[in-house]
């Protein structure tokens, strides 16, 4: 075969080669399968990244993790547990962490939890006793946290122990002496079980079924050399009136505020709480917070919501510490301030004059009401919650001074049928 043969016969073969074509099915199907490729492609690439991101996270919360918890442990010093003892050193010696753990309170025996008991003995809160029961003890705990420091020499008196839980959170604080009063005996079984786990413990534990209203405190608590704790969650119905009675006590120097260091740690509704410590000007101001805080010091520690309890109340609960003034800033009697006080907040959107002036019958009324509010240089204009506590105190001693020039008045009550005051009058 020549050169220009073989060179015509390669020609023929190329073109033949490139004559192929492809119709636009087979083209469709192809650029189909490039883009299949193509997300595989990509989605591997995704993968990959994502892996690496996560493998990432890992090792360095790992690392967070491992140097952290070498720096806490060496921050509490717990390897001070594992070191042998020196020469010359206690065997006793203990860790920071153990000496927090003993410091926080009493371990007490194996008890059923409160929920435990109050099913066991089937204690449902009676409405009429206003009885709500608290039965978180982390909750507890912090309320007798407020009482301040409480040493092995206290005496310790919880209104309305209930099924105990604040009473444990007293036990574990270490006093000397625990004073119980419950009014509802059903409870008196959680509490002698109480009282038998602390007997080994040198602490000694009281149970009074009676009313704390009527119950007397000289009798069952003639020693006044050791420091007193008055601690409850008091019921609703009876907070306000234990209150009057207890700082008439405080007044009088009697029944557990023989000394002036006996503090009072109680529960009460959130707007009551509010008013005790409301300051004048203050909305909430009323009768409440000048007796409070003429014989007292009393502090809103916080707020406990009503879904702690059960039942469930209406309301929030607040805690309040009232600490005796050591000196009170007046030597009136009680009973005198507490009639003008409440005298001035029964008309409480009023200006002050006319609520003082229903102390007077209605003859003199004005007359004496102006020559009292000019006598203790208090300005009649004011509202009762603008009233400071030295500007109560002043009108209840301008009050003190003008009964004890007439008696007769004394007496008068602007509430009485008018028959009775007339009769009242003319005897």
């Amino acid at each position: 075969m020549s050169g220009n043969e073989h060179k015509q016969q390669k020609l023929n073969v190329k073109y033949a080669d490139s004559s192929l074509k492809l119709d636009k099915a087979q083209l469709e199907f192809m650029k189909l399968i490039e883009e299949q490729n193509l997300e595989r492609v990509q989605k591997l690439k995704r993968l990959r990244r994502n892996n690496l991101m996560t493998a990432g996270a890992l090792i360095t919360s790992v690392v967070g993790i491992y140097a952290y918890s070498i720096l806490s442990v060496k921050q509490e010093k717990f390897l001070d547990d594992f070191e042998e003892p020196r020469k010359k050193k206690k065997k006793t010696n203990m860790s920071t962490a153990a000496v927090r753990v003993l410091k926080s309170g009493l371990r007490l025996p194996p008890l059923p939890t409160l929920r435990d008991i109050v099913k066991l003995y089937n204690l449902r809160a009676v409405k009429q006793l206003s009885q709500n029961f608290l039965m978180d003890e982390r909750l507890t705990d912090k309320i007798v946290k407020q009482c301040g420091r409480i040493d092995s020499k206290d005496v310790v008196l919880e209104v309305g122990p209930g099924p105990g839980g604040i009473t444990r959170s007293i036990i574990r604080r270490e006093p000397k002496h625990i004073v119980v009063v419950e009014k509802d005996a059903r409870f008196l079984p959680t509490l002698e079980l109480l009282r038998e786990c602390v007997a080994p413990l040198n602490i000694q534990m009281q149970i009074f079924v009676d009313d704390i209203l009527t119950f007397n405190i000289e009798n069952h608590l003639p020693d006044i050399t050791q420091r007193l704790h008055l601690i409850g969650n008091l019921p609703f119905s009876i907070s306000t009136r234990l209150l009057i009675n207890w700082l008439e006590d405080v007044s009088l120097r009697r029944g557990a505020f023989r000394r002036h260091d006996t503090c009072m740690t109680l529960t009460f509704q959130k707007e009551v709480a509010e008013r005790i410590c409301a300051p004048f000007g203050h909305e909430q101001r009323c009768r409440l917070s000048v007796m409070s805080q003429i014989w007292t010091q009393p502090f809103l520690k916080f707020v406990i919501p009503g879904t702690a309890f059960v039942p469930k109340p209406e309301v929030d609960v607040g805690v309040v510490k009232l600490m005796p003034l050591k000196e009170p800033k007046t030597t009136l009697d009680f009973r005198l301030v507490e009639k003008v006080v409440r005298h001035i907040f029964n008309m409480r959107q009023k200006y002050c004059r006319r609520g003082f002036g229903t102390l007077f019958p209605p003859d003199q009324r004005e007359s004496v009401t102006f020559e009292l509010f000019k006598e203790a240089d208090v300005e009649d204009t004011l509202r009762p919650f603008q009233l400071s506590v030295d500007e109560c105190l002043r009108l209840a001693t301008a009050y003190s001074n003008f009964i004890q020039k007439n008696p007769e008045v004394e007496s008068y009550n602007f509430r009485a049928p008018k028959r009775e005051a007339f009769e009242a009058k003319v005897s």
